[in-house]
């Protein structure tokens, strides 16, 4: 879910929903012996758990013919969101902009990346089952019939947690890697965001610093004061450099452009990040069977093409804790560079293996030149991830008694964070400093 579009209507935008007609449509295409003869529609996801357009869960019932000439009882669970149809509504949330940008990655690009996993060469199947990509629908599998569910994203992943999605991380960025070095042609229509197959930066665009101009400035004064606050009293005496290192960073003038330069600046490890890279993005299962994914990534409207770094800074700096970090960091690192060095091997064995030492340097390197992405994303996955559900933000709350439109011109603000929140930012720029890359 991404968290800066959640749109609650009040007039309750439906005439879009999907009727039986249209699943039938969607599950036959793809399984021409099936007959689906009722819907039931599940309610969606909690509040603070769902900040995307419109967003639907049916149970699909009916039979399906096997080859022997019987029926068997068929059940199919699909999720799926469409845009909002008042047009003004749609320019007001920027929904567009994100919902084409998810289009693009199911129908374009996660097949070109899927492409090269045939013959037994799998390194990444976490992408749910799609049904539809297009304009103005997305559907896919709901992974809860399978017992995929959340983690709770105010506790932030554990470390097993973090082990399956990095590996999934590397598996998904490898695929990137490869499809770059063998198929270049078919990276680059991908990648050029003058095509209209192509991936767009949706969030850190230069046209987008006004809309975001107040939304950052709250969230930079929260995250200001919540480590002015929370700066442990041993740490006193080096009061004065952190403040002035963040405050540099986190200046109105410079902020957004700082953040559009790292999303936008294009190197040997740029690849498809999925882009929205924190805890309610991932799902996981309870039982983990053999045969099944351990992870898998939904909600790719904010996918980017950009250093893979970018990624595991969204992850490792805003979905756990310092403590974590300060205990298994490299560990983690390494965990990911193994599986990315193993896959890349997988995909292309008649390639030359790449050096995993020099790999793992410039690794490192992208970690600490993006770490301050991190702290960028921290500013409201913090805040937001750790209110409780009743608090998380309705960003994009219109009644129908406020249809004024200055109300539409700007994002919506984050909610303060708490104690917590203020430990775990503080942690971030205190760990940010000392490896030098803020």
């Amino acid at each position: 879910s991404a968290r800066s579009i959640r749109i609650m209507d009040s007039s309750g935008d439906s005439s879009n929903r999907l009727m039986l007609d249209d699943i039938r449509e969607l599950i036959t295409e793809d399984e021409p012996n099936v007959e689906i003869d009722s819907l039931e529609e599940e309610p969606g996801s909690g509040r603070g758990d769902n900040y995307t357009s419109m967003l639907y869960r049916i149970r699909a019932k009916g039979r399906k013919l096997l080859k022997n000439e019987e029926y068997i009882n068929y059940e199919c669970a699909i999720i799926y969101k469409i845009l909002p149809e008042s047009k003004k509504r749609r320019e007001a949330f920027k929904s567009e902009l994100l919902f084409r940008n998810e289009v693009v990655f199911y129908k374009h690009v996660w097949p070109a990346l899927n492409r090269l996993q045939s013959n037994d060469r799998r390194v990444f199947s976490g992408v749910p089952k799609i049904y539809a990509a297009r304009a103005d629908l997305i559907a896919m599998e709901d992974l809860r019939q399978r017992g995929f569910k959340m983690a709770d994203r105010r506790k932030g992943l554990k470390v097993e947690n973090l082990e399956h999605v990095l590996k999934a991380l590397a598996g998904f960025h490898a695929l990137s890697l490869t499809l770059k070095e063998s198929r270049p042609e078919e990276f680059a229509n991908l990648t050029n965001s003058e095509h209209d197959q192509a991936i767009k930066e949706t969030l850190f665009r230069r046209d987008n610093e006004d809309w975001y101009r107040q939304y950052y400035r709250v969230a930079v004064n929260n995250a200001i004061m919540m480590v002015s606050e929370a700066l442990p009293s041993h740490m006193d005496y080096r009061r004065q450099e952190i403040m002035t290192k963040l405050q540099a960073f986190l200046n109105e003038d410079v902020f957004f452009r700082t953040m559009s330069e790292l999303v936008s600046a294009q190197g040997p490890l740029s690849v498809f990040c999925h882009g929205d890279c924190w805890t309610n993005n991932f799902l996981f299962q309870d039982e983990l069977s053999s045969d099944t994914e351990a992870v898998y990534l939904v909600d790719f409207q904010l996918t980017r093409v950009g250093s893979l770094a970018l990624d595991l800074a969204n992850l490792l700096y805003c979905c756990t804790s310092g403590v974590v970090r300060r205990a298994y960091m490299t560990q983690l690192l390494q965990h990911y560079h193994s599986y990315l060095m193993s896959f890349l091997r997988i995909l292309n064995p008649e390639q030359p293996p790449k050096d995993p030492s020099i790999m793992w340097e410039l690794l490192k390197e992208e970690m600490r030149r993006c770490g301050r992405f991190g702290l960028g994303l921290a500013l409201d996955i913090l805040p937001i991830s750790t209110c409780a559900s009743d608090e998380a933000p309705n960003l994009y709350e219109t009644s129908s008694t406020e249809t004024s439109e200055e109300k539409h011109n700007t994002a919506g603000t984050p909610p303060p964070g708490g104690a917590e929140c203020a430990r775990l930012m503080t942690d971030l720029v205190l760990e940010l400093i000392d490896n030098e890359a803020l």
